[in-house]
């Protein structure tokens, strides 16, 4: 993939999300604004009913607890009964005449309440009305004395209405806390709200009144609703209902709890799918950067072996060389041992394709693997020596025969080796050392030499990973060393960890169980 059109398609990812996020947060801000209105709107509606119930329940009482005999006493005030008829009349024809009429009695009561001039005013309302139909020839007076009775004798319809004038009564009087929490309690959950809130009857001064719960006095701080709840005789408010809801938002999120949480999960599905795509574009780009450098270490890895055999050869065809036999043999060593050297680049290479496609089959046999180690190490010790360096050896296990792949564990170990060997200065100085801890046998080596960044203890062992200063590899190689060691630690059930400090050198710590 061109790495200018990574970069490109990311910002053009980056832009649709930015997008597509700012659309969803606004698409949810209004779906909020909606709700909000809705939640008021039944809030309302329910404060409405309960403020006629409030005052519908403080008519009846002192309908039905105070004057229990008002129907048969009328107290004080003052009674009339002003009556009122209509009467139209409409020819249907020439001998048929309509009469509609309608009739109205009205009667007042004024009952006092107080002392103070508070009263109780109650109307009554009478009404009748009907339809007759007469003959013109029947009688020449447009209504009779006969008709007139009928009309008198019809049933009324009674209608009552009262209303409180109280100005003057201390709102403790009037209404009293349980009444209102039963009441809004009721209306509110008629209107589909059933979530906790807080009450409180405020004064024309914008006082809070007696009448108030814990609830409103502890949120009285938050956004609360207000309806006229008492009003005097010329209709302005004495006082106000106020309530408060502590978990609005909540009682919002639940009540639409599905399409709020489709539309969250569908917003963190589509960002999961952006940041998982912009992470393996990096990564793809990274290991493209990452093959080409693998690859131009392995012709540098190549080219020098086939340059000095190319340069043994064309030397063995020297006359004066080849009759040397001394001359013969130390060139015919030199190809050998570069031939060795390709053919372990090209083994690694091999190796990390079969663990890749877990084709690397472990053939797990009974092994002294103190001996083993001591071994490998004797013999890499010749490598140090020649720069000069020293590789201790420090064996404190007592159980040390095992199952083991004894080939793949000494690659594993000859890699470890010899990491620690290019990262050292001159003068090398390496430690091998070995313990038991419980059913593990452990394996420690360490050395003195340049060690790393802490950032880099965890991607050493990933495949062509392979620490550099700056853009420059300050030691050849393919990166798939430690990587290898990995997967075949793994293969044995077993662990590896390194310590590192730059400067200060590196201790890589493998642990393989002994059952």
């Amino acid at each position: 993939m061109n790495n200018k059109f990574i970069p490109f398609i990311s910002v053009l990812m980056t832009i649709s999300m930015i997008v597509f996020v700012t659309l969803q947060l606004y698409w949810i801000k209004e779906l909020y604004s909606a709700l909000n209105q809705d939640f008021s709107n039944k809030v309302y509606s329910a404060m409405e009913s309960s403020a006629m119930k409030i005052s519908q329940l403080e008519v009846d009482k002192y309908l039905n607890q105070e004057y229990k005999n008002f129907g048969k006493n009328v107290i004080g005030g003052n009674n009339t009964q002003p009556t009122q008829t209509y009467i139209q009349q409409n020819s249907d024809s020439a001998n048929r005449q309509t009469i509609t009429f309608q009739k109205s009695i009205v009667e007042n009561q004024n009952i006092p309440i107080s002392q103070k001039g508070d009263s109780l005013k109650l109307t009554k309302l009478y009404t009748d009305e009907g339809i007759l139909k007469i003959k013109k020839e029947s009688t020449s007076e447009p209504l009779t004395a006969q008709l007139s009775k009928d009309i008198s004798n019809n049933t009324y319809a009674l209608r009552e209405f009262a209303k409180l004038s109280a100005s003057n009564l201390p709102i403790e009087k009037r209404v009293d806390e349980k009444t209102i929490d039963s009441v809004v309690s009721k209306e509110l959950k008629l209107s589909g709200l059933d979530t906790r809130f807080g009450f409180a009857v405020i004064d024309k001064q914008n006082k809070i009144t007696k009448v108030a719960n814990k609830i409103y006095n502890d949120e009285k701080d938050k956004n609360n609703y207000t309806y006229p709840l008492f009003t005097d005789s010329k209709d302005v408010t004495l006082y106000t209902l106020a309530l408060v809801f502590p978990r609005k938002d909540y009682s919002l999120a639940k009540n639409n709890l599905p399409m709020l949480l489709g539309t969250f999960m569908s917003l963190l599905t589509i960002l999961g799918i952006y940041i998982i795509s912009i992470n393996y574009m990096m990564r793809q780009k990274k290991i493209s950067d990452i093959k080409t450098d693998f690859i131009n270490n392995m012709s540098h890895e190549f080219k020098t072996p086939l340059a000095t055999i190319s340069v043994a050869t064309d030397s063995l065809n020297n006359d004066k060389i080849a009759t040397n036999p001394e001359k013969v043999k130390y060139y015919s060593q030199l190809i050998k041992q570069e031939n060795l050297r390709m053919k372990k680049q090209v083994e690694n290479v091999l190796n990390m394709s079969k663990l890749e496609r877990n084709e690397v089959q472990l053939f797990l046999k009974e092994t002294d693997v103190r001996a083993l180690i001591k071994k490998i190490t004797e013999s890499f010790g010749l490598i140090v020596a020649q720069r000069n360096g020293t590789l201790t050896q420090e064996f404190n296990t007592e159980k040390y025969v095992f199952k083991i792949d004894e080939f793949h564990i000494s690659n594993a170990l000859v890699n470890l080796l010899d990491n620690a060997n290019k990262y050292s200065p001159e003068n090398p100085a390496i430690t091998v050392r070995t313990r038991n801890e419980g059913n593990w046998y452990v394996i420690e080596i360490s050395d003195q030499g340049m060690g790393m960044d802490m950032q880099n203890t965890g991607k050493i062992f990933e495949k062509f990973f392979r620490e550099e200063t700056g853009n420059i590899h300050n030691v050849k190689g393919q990166g798939l060393g430690l990587s290898y060691v990995k997967k075949i630690i793994e293969l044995h059930k077993g662990q590896i960890v390194v310590e590192s400090a730059k400067g200060k050198g590196s201790t890589f710590t493998v642990k393989l169980p002994m059952s």
